[in-house]
């Protein structure tokens, strides 16, 4: 039985969103998940939250691992599949937060993240990156945040043209919401 280590979105812990409804789905399936609590406020980079999530991948056989993330988790996510990849790679609206991404960035956006943060993603080129991930990987958005959000569009559409086993999967309808019910539905749809 794999396990799925499920890393959630920015500045969110498991009671943010309805992450029991998605992990619940998951286990459904046939999945052990082991949520992936970040420490958002004392860790200030990415490579804290990538270091959170190795601290636990490293105790498991990346044979038998699947990373998950939600928005910056999907970054983080895809970030640790990069150094050792897993079975394999579920992306949930993964952010274009790689140093490619934050100089079109809106200013709204800058300042919500900090430009500390901004300086801890630039030296993650996702163009070398990609390079790295060979693991089967299932890249999701939602209709509605593809077009609101170009970057997290385009960085969903360059990962499903340059990893070779990926499949996109559009959401109808919805925004940047993985607890929406129809987010978690094509979830189990396609795992």
């Amino acid at each position: 039985m794999k396990t799925v280590l499920f890393v959630p979105g920015f500045r969110e812990s498991y009671n943010s969103r309805d992450y029991t409804k998605v992990l619940r789905k998951i286990q459904e399936k046939g999945y052990k998940t082991k949520f992936i609590e970040i420490d958002w406020h004392s860790t200030k980079t990415v490579a804290d939250w990538v270091a959170q999530l190795e601290k636990e991948y490293g105790q498991h056989d990346p044979a038998n691992v699947i990373l998950a993330g939600f928005s910056f988790g999907a970054v983080t996510a895809f970030i640790a599949a990069a150094s050792r990849n897993p079975a394999g790679l579920w992306l949930f609206s993964m952010s274009g937060a790689f140093s490619e991404d934050w100089p079109a960035m809106e200013k709204g956006n800058i300042r919500i993240v900090g430009k500390k943060r901004i300086a801890g993603f630039l030296p993650y080129l996702f163009r070398n990156l990609v390079k790295k991930i060979s693991c089967p990987t299932l890249l999701f958005i939602g209709e509605k945040e593809a077009r609101l959000y170009p970057s997290l569009n385009n960085r969903v559409n360059e990962a499903r043209k340059h990893i070779q086993d990926s499949r996109l999967i559009v959401v109808p309808k919805i925004g940047h919401d993985i607890a929406d019910p129809k987010y978690i539905s094509a979830v189990t749809e396609n795992i």
